[in-house]
């Protein structure tokens, strides 16, 4: 069985590729910190080998295992965007998203995976034109998008002078089940299950939004066929949603209201949209989960463990 390695693999899309590499058959290592907590793979106990280490022993992990493809998901997202901490954060966001991915890559010079996918974000295009493509301008806002772009841009670089098999994948807004309450998704659903709507600030606002199991299916091609892909790809629905279609969507799945809208014209002007990669297209990936069957799932889902958690009381 091919050895697998993913980083930021008790994540929420981590976990999900995990899944999906052990259901395919692979042998999978999770990279992760001591304190990460791996309840998403709980159920999988036995079934994959989990490494806690720091940070800065994840390239020499990565050397002693040899693995055949290396997926690389860890990276920190939440950083000041503006105002006297911004530039501290940007630094910050560097040395915490680069570092590492730098090291990673170094460890496995001498003996190169087949693949090395690492996932990037649609917010290394930030201010550029929308709907974003691969071959546009880049524009980051904030200190994540710009500590990401730069891993972009280095793994491009190592990539035309050494060879080595790596490629980003910039992913759209991402949703299913395990993710955190932070995200609009889960957010809406909880409002759907508690009956308490959430305020949209900006209903008019566009996202391109992609279920998980489309992400991983996109991961898992890019992987399989990484040599012969360009070094960027975006992963992406060509069709956005806007906050207030979203709402509706979960609303009508729950039979109930979940958001409270103001102008309904606000965000008209926010728009993080793209189209998938040409390439990617090419290998035959295409968005196939339905999102209002997977939205009601998830509201299933919630409903149900709600009900549990009020027996157990």
């Amino acid at each position: 069985m091919p050895e697998i390695l993913v980083t930021g693999g008790t994540g929420f899309i981590g976990s999900h590729l995990v899944r999906a590499c052990i259901a395919r058959g692979d042998c999978v290592t999770v990279l992760t910190r001591p304190d990460s907590d791996p309840w998403r793979l709980a159920d999988l106990e036995g079934r994959y080998r989990l490494l806690r280490l720091p940070p800065e022993d994840f390239a020499q992990a990565a050397r002693d295992l040899v693995p055949a493809k290396v997926f690389f998901l860890a990276a920190r997202t939440r950083f000041p965007q503006s105002g006297p901490g911004s530039l501290a954060a940007a630094g910050d966001a560097i040395r915490q998203n680069l570092d590492p991915l730098v090291r990673m890559v170094s460890a496995l010079a001498d003996v190169p995976p087949t693949a090395f996918v690492r996932t990037g974000t649609l917010a290394e295009y930030g201010a550029a034109p929308t709907p974003y493509r691969d071959d546009g301008p880049e524009c980051p806002t904030g200190a994540y998008g710009l500590s990401a772009l730069l891993g972009t841009h280095y793994l491009r670089g190592v990539r035309a002078m050494a060879g080595f098999p790596a490629v980003t994948a910039r992913l759209s807004l991402t949703y299913g089940r395990g993710q955190s309450p932070d995200f609009l998704v889960p957010r809406l659903i909880d409002a759907a299950v508690s009956g308490r709507p959430q305020a949209l600030r900006h209903p008019a606002a566009q996202r391109s939004l992609l279920h998980v199991a489309d992400v991983v299916a996109a991961l898992l091609a890019i992987a399989d066929h990484a040599a012969r892909l360009p070094p960027v790809l975006t992963v992406s629905d060509a069709r956005p949603v806007t906050m207030a279609a979203l709402a509706d969507e979960i609303a009508s799945v729950g039979s109930c209201r979940v958001a409270s809208i103001g102008d309904p014209g606000m965000g008209a002007a926010d728009r993080v949209t793209a189209a998938p990669s040409p390439a990617l297209v090419a290998l035959g990936w295409r968005p196939r989960i339905d999102r209002r069957q997977a939205l009601a799932d998830i509201l299933n889902d919630e409903c149900d463990r709600l009900c549990l958690a009020r027996g157990a009381t």
